[in-house]
């Protein structure tokens, strides 16, 4: 068996776990529009009611290419939530960021960190984030800085 199969196989166990009561909902990790469409297309093809995916988690930060926007407005179309991971860029987007001139701008003008400023930008963006950090100073900012202003529309481009 492929991955398609594979996704669709398993899909369909937690489709079946859904409808006996023993979930409520169910969520995908990493999928991009084409794999959501295959899960819709079971639903429609296959006559067995299959779960609505409920959340699709990816990776999102302002670093991500134009396909991830893309999974971003499909999912938004049809009420699947996202859960934004490594919404900080991760190790490997660090120099980005700190380089990242209209990130650096933005931070001036809200007076905000460049962290506090990736986060606001894709809450608003409508996914939930789940950055990681230890150290919890930065716990505090992720927490509570983020919720104490928001970005204008043309900052959000």
């Amino acid at each position: 068996t492929g991955p398609t199969e594979c996704r669709l196989q398993t899909w369909k166990a937690l489709s079946e776990l859904r409808s006996e009561g023993l979930i409520r909902n169910a969520g995908v990790s990493n999928f991009a529009v084409k794999h959501l469409i295959e899960l819709q297309q079971q639903q429609q093809d296959g006559g067995v009611v299959v779960a609505p995916v409920a959340n699709n988690q990816i990776q999102f930060n302002p670093f991500q290419p134009e396909h991830v926007m893309e999974t971003i407005q499909y999912c938004a179309e049809r009420n699947i939530t996202i859960t934004a991971y490594s919404p900080l860029g991760g190790i490997m987007d660090r120099d980005k960021t700190l380089a990242n001139e209209i990130l650096t701008a933005l931070s001036r003008r809200y007076d905000k960190t460049l962290s506090e400023i990736m986060l606001r930008w894709a809450i608003q963006r409508g996914c939930a984030v789940i950055p990681g950090t230890g150290n919890p100073i930065h716990q505090k900012e992720n927490l509570h800085g983020v919720y104490e202003y928001t970005l204008s529309d043309d900052d959000m481009e």
